[in-house]
């Protein structure tokens, strides 16, 4: 794949990859789990221990992603096209780890400032969600490969390109994904959901330019693994 293909923004004229009715029942399930993440962020104790919380988080973004294959497979659409190229060489692999390395920090600088223009802090909730333990980090990073891998496919895979074809517009997908991203962040406060918004179009766009899931899930993982490693306790 030369570089002029992958700089190709997604066609206009894409046709939705999955059925519509699937769609429906796939915002149905992540605003079930969004409400669900907001109830149990609410609790004063943080609702269970934080071992439990990551095995249930776990499980429901594997849960997720799995719906989001079923609809990719029911509408016929392979399901290498949604992620990407394979890394059939080093040099692909190390291709997309630069692309993620560079975009970690591009974003990180972009979000910082956004962050402290809307002068956001984390909420005792928040706090309560990171690592203290041993037991807790490695829970942690299962977490954060997780969360890089089922949440890329999901939004930036599926939902990218199923709305991108329902509205005719790469740019619609694109935007729209994004918004609905941060809205299931809505536990995290009106001012995080701004930044988490952002940083999902900031995704799809990585997705979209350089047709391929993986550099956004290197860097989604990356990102969530050092920020929770970095604001816990331990």
């Amino acid at each position: 794949m030369n570089a002029s293909t992958i700089a190709q923004p997604a066609s206009s004229d894409a046709r939705p990859i999955a059925p519509l009715w699937h769609t429906g029942l796939f915002l149905l399930a992540l605003g079930g789990l969004a409400g669900l993440s907001a109830y149990r962020h609410g609790l004063p104790a943080f609702g269970e221990s934080r071992p439990t919380s990551y095995l249930i988080t776990i499980a429901f973004e594997w849960l997720l992603a799995a719906l989001a294959w079923w609809g990719i497979r029911l509408g016929g659409t392979p399901i290498r096209s949604v992620i990407g190229e394979r890394w059939s060489s080093p040099k692909l692999f190390l291709r997309d780890l630069g692309i993620a390395a560079v975009f970690l920090i591009g974003s990180n600088i972009i979000l910082g400032a956004l962050s402290a223009a809307l002068h956001t802090t984390n909420s005792e909730s928040l706090k309560r969600m990171f690592p203290q333990s041993r037991t807790e980090i490695v829970l942690w990073i299962f977490l954060s490969l997780s969360a890089g891998i089922c949440e890329e496919f999901a939004t930036r895979g599926y939902l990218q390109k199923q709305l991108s074809g329902l509205f005719k517009s790469a740019t619609a997908g694109l935007l729209l994904q994004g918004i609905v991203f941060g809205m299931a962040h809505a536990y995290q406060g009106a001012k995080h959901v701004l930044t988490i918004v952002l940083l999902g179009c900031m995704l799809g766009w990585l997705a979209q330019w350089r047709q391929s899931l993986k550099p956004g899930m290197v860097a989604h993982f990356v990102q969530d693994v050092v920020g929770g490693l970095l604001k816990g306790g331990h």
